[in-house]
């Protein structure tokens, strides 16, 4: 009895896992299916995700700038970057020289400000170099009055 319940429990068994192993690929096989059936718009989310990159800003002098093509180089702390410009970008407004703050992502400037030169000159002075302290001085007292005159003795 014991030996015929075991071999009945051991043929569940073997069904159990031919069971899963057999579901498995079966889904295995329609996901491709189930994903070329998915609608465009569970598509989208996934691609804006994926193709969105990362902004970055770049503070430096203007290399060169092509209004007609609609590019300019920015030369950074990092070094140069070579940028197109965006829908809100005017080049007309930069010339080479300039200091400028631009934002950008993927190759493609989103704004470019003018850096005043106050804050150039801050940044470009070194952070270990001390400035000169200037105090104001205290206006000059005012001088002791003479002492009255001893009038001469006549002789």
């Amino acid at each position: 009895m014991k030996k015929i319940l075991s071999v009945v429990m051991a043929v569940a068994f073997a069904f159990s896992v031919a069971g899963f192993a057999v579901a498995a690929d079966n889904a295995v096989k329609a996901a491709p299916a189930m994903k070329e059936a998915a609608p465009a718009s569970e598509k989208a989310p996934m691609a804006k995700k994926a193709a969105k990159p990362k902004a970055q800003q770049v503070t430096g002098t203007i290399e060169a700038v092509d209004a007609a093509a609609g590019t300019f180089t920015v030369k950074g702390k990092k070094g140069n970057v070579d940028l197109k410009a965006g829908e809100k970008v005017k080049l007309g407004d930069f010339k080479v020289g300039d200091k400028v703050s631009v934002k950008y992502a993927d190759g493609t400037a989103s704004s470019a400000k003018a850096v005043k030169a106050a804050k150039a000159a801050k940044k470009a002075e070194p952070k270990g170099e001390a400035k000169p302290i200037v105090e104001k001085k205290a206006a000059p007292a005012a001088a002791p009055a003479a002492p009255p005159e001893i009038p001469a003795e006549k002789k």
